[in-house]
């Protein structure tokens, strides 16, 4: 299950590494497995550790992808720090608000500098949060894989 949290970016694209790796060595297993039987175990011709390694290293990508926008999508953000700085400007979560006490800088272009930095700001948190909406629906969707494939292994 995915949650507002995106945890810490080092931790998640490990986890995808590890992942990928496991997928890769269960992907040789599973064909020496099927060199020694002489074929497959399922009925579309993949075995189900085949299938299995291929959701490993899919959901192991969809981890470093993620991962990777991240990163950018905070540079971006990041990119902004001088202007807002410039209109004693902050952001607040997801907004951009007027830094507290006073300030130099004259109300309307302060207003001005808000909205459009508010835009900007706005176009990277809607960007992240399709990204969070398309990596839960692609975990759920392997989270259906893997249950399916446990089944399949317990022989239900």
């Amino acid at each position: 299950m995915v949650t507002g949290r995106e945890g810490d970016p080092a931790s998640t694209s490990a986890l995808g590494g590890t992942l990928r790796r496991q997928a890769l060595d269960l992907a040789d297993l599973a064909a020496d497995l099927a060199a020694d039987v002489g074929g497959t175990s399922g009925t579309s011709g993949t075995s189900p550790a085949t299938t299995l390694a291929d959701e490993l290293d899919r959901v192991g990508a969809l981890l470093q992808a993620w991962t990777t926008d991240g990163v950018e999508a905070a540079h971006r953000v990041r990119t902004l720090d001088e202007r807002l700085r410039a209109a004693d400007l902050v952001v607040d979560g997801t907004r951009v608000v007027e830094a507290p006490g006073p300030s130099r800088v004259e109300a309307l272009r302060r207003l001005h500098e808000r909205e459009h930095l508010q835009e900007l700001l706005n176009r990277v948190t809607s960007a992240r949060a399709k990204d969070a909406a398309s990596l839960a629906r692609e975990l759920a969707r392997s989270r259906d894989t893997l249950a399916r494939l446990s089944v399949l292994a317990r022989g239900r």
